[in-house]
């Protein structure tokens, strides 16, 4: 198997720890409760935007692989593939 370059590494490990919620989003929530990422980008457009009913739509999306990979400029199925080496090396 193919070694994980430290950037790579980081990006699935940051993926991860999202996806366990040990870590949150860059982002910040307004009055009412809505939350919205510090930095939109491109996958971001095609989310609901937040509303008092769905406050916490964009929360859940940049929680994504999709959205980790836009920020990182990695692939979603690399980022994929370099997450489950890192769970399978926590696993260990």
């Amino acid at each position: 198997m193919p070694r994980l370059s430290k950037p790579l590494r980081a990006a699935a490990q940051y993926a991860v720890d999202l996806d366990n919620r040990s870590r949150h989003p860059h982002g910040s929530f307004d009055n009412a409760g809505r939350w919205y990422p510090d930095n939109e980008l491109e996958c971001c457009q095609s989310i609901r935007s937040p509303s008092r009913s769905w406050p916490h739509s964009l929360l859940l999306h940049c929680r994504t692989v999709k959205h980790v990979a836009a920020e990182t400029k990695y692939s979603a199925t690399l980022l994929r593939w370099a997450m489950a080496r890192i769970r399978d090396e926590e696993e260990a």
